[in-house]
């Protein structure tokens, strides 16, 4: 068999190898999604990691962006929030003074210059080295604490007025219990941690970040609160069901205990702009949109029309939502629900974030009718022939929609390893 796949090889290979010809000839191309023939999960084309493009140094002058010409590089330095008030509670009982210093501990805020770089290794060069301004949407940024909580226990009145369950109604004693949250555009995890200790009766917490950098910064320190030591684990009153994560906290902060137990923890590395990226679990989703351009505003409209259920909350900052709207069909998925949503805007909430100037303002919505029966998720794309995968190449090039020729060229190469093919069909690669 495998003798017969190489011998029918030239074939079925025709369009790749013209897509790599036209490349290797130095085509000019515009590069959008590197495509991989043996996982045809379709890539984000838009960039959205917590952001804002207001950034200010120390001194509240506007923070200029690093790497573009004229400009300087500013180091980024928190101011604390002054309507802070340290005896307050989340509506779970747990002090936000307490939560506040383990994320500071996990985060300091000495460091966010060194996050917002890290947010950059990421596709944020290549704009840079052009002499071009990078997206807003690649812009990194943290959202106040103390504000996202005050965020979290309005939402919950708010999500039970929504309720039309009235078993539910009475079986949920303690806000958000057994209740998934979601931020999108999670950055390095800041606030997943966050929303995880103050309400640690979650079912589950979890980000979805695009850029890979950042998703493995927050893997990494969501790993620094894992308790593994049974003996540790019993001592802190940790039952077996229970999640393995506390959040440690400075001895001075709390007389009775060092650390905070954590809601389940979980990240993952894509975009809402994949219609297949499964947003239909939550309940509640954060999203610091303070960089979207409207367009892309549309397209988180359209992620939550199509796949969240009626009566999740959208909280946005400076931004709405668009809260009526159709939802085309999908290229190539004839599977995929389309029509009308509908979202109602909730309540309007200023609060305190440095980042942009001292105030932030909050939309907190509530989807009215979605597709969400209809998407029946979680989905996966369908599976298109090689043939078709590799004429669809060819076509992307022909409208000019692919320029990273080096991308598309490793992913060429790999899949051709992966299918078998003899070293000498394979690309060279610089």
């Amino acid at each position: 068999m495998e003798a017969l796949g190489r011998a029918m090889m030239p074939s079925k290979y025709l369009f790749l190898l013209a897509a790599w010809t036209l490349a290797s000839i130095g085509t000019s191309l515009t590069f959008m999604k590197p495509i991989s023939i043996r996982n045809s999960r379709p890539r984000p084309s838009s960039l959205l990691s917590s952001s804002s493009d207001k950034f200010l140094n120390k001194r509240g002058h506007r923070r200029r962006e690093a790497g573009v010409k004229g400009e300087e590089e500013c180091l980024l330095i928190p101011v604390t929030n002054p309507n802070f008030d340290p005896n307050a509670k989340s509506l779970s009982g747990v002090p936000y003074a307490h939560v506040i210093s383990g994320i500071d501990a996990l985060y300091p805020p000495h460091e966010l210059s060194d996050r917002n770089a890290r947010s950059r290794t990421d596709g944020y060069w290549k704009y840079v080295a052009r002499g071009e301004r990078p997206p807003q949407e690649f812009t990194y940024g943290e959202f106040d604490v103390d504000f996202f909580g005050m965020l979290l226990d309005k939402s919950w009145e708010h999500y039970l007025e929504g309720m039309s369950d009235q078993d539910e109604l009475h079986s949920s004693p303690t806000p958000w219990r057994n209740k998934t949250f979601c931020d999108i555009g999670s950055g390095a995890g800041r606030l997943v941690i966050s929303a995880a200790a103050l309400h640690p009766e979650w079912k589950l917490c979890r980000g979805l970040e695009l850029l890979d950098g950042l998703h493995n910064m927050s893997t990494l320190i969501a790993d620094r609160c894992l308790v593994n030591d049974d003996k540790e684990r019993q001592r802190l009153g940790m039952i077996d069901g229970d999640s393995n994560r506390v959040l440690h906290i400075t001895p001075s902060e709390s007389e009775h205990t060092n650390s905070l137990p954590l809601a389940p923890i979980d990240f993952t590395c894509g975009s809402f702009t994949n219609p297949y990226e499964y947003l239909g679990d939550i309940d509640i989703s954060f999203v610091f949109s303070s960089c979207m351009k409207p367009d892309l505003v549309k397209e988180l409209s359209v992620a939550i029309g199509r796949q969240c259920k009626p009566g999740t909350i959208i909280i946005t900052t400076e931004f709405p939502l668009f809260l009526k709207g159709h939802i085309d069909p999908l290229d190539g998925d004839e599977s995929m629900p389309h029509g009308l949503y509908e979202i109602q805007l909730l309540e309007k909430i200023n609060g305190w974030c440095w980042l942009l100037g001292g105030e932030s303002t909050a939309y907190i919505h509530r989807v009215v009718t979605s597709l969400w029966e209809e998407y029946a998720g979680p989905r996966k794309p369908p599976q298109s022939s090689l043939e078709e995968q590799a004429f669809r190449l060819v076509q992307l090039m022909e409208n000019g929609e692919l320029t990273d020729t080096d991308a598309f060229l490793r992913n060429v190469r790999n899949d051709m390893i992966f299918h078998g093919l003899p070293q000498e069909f394979l690309p060279r690669i610089e």
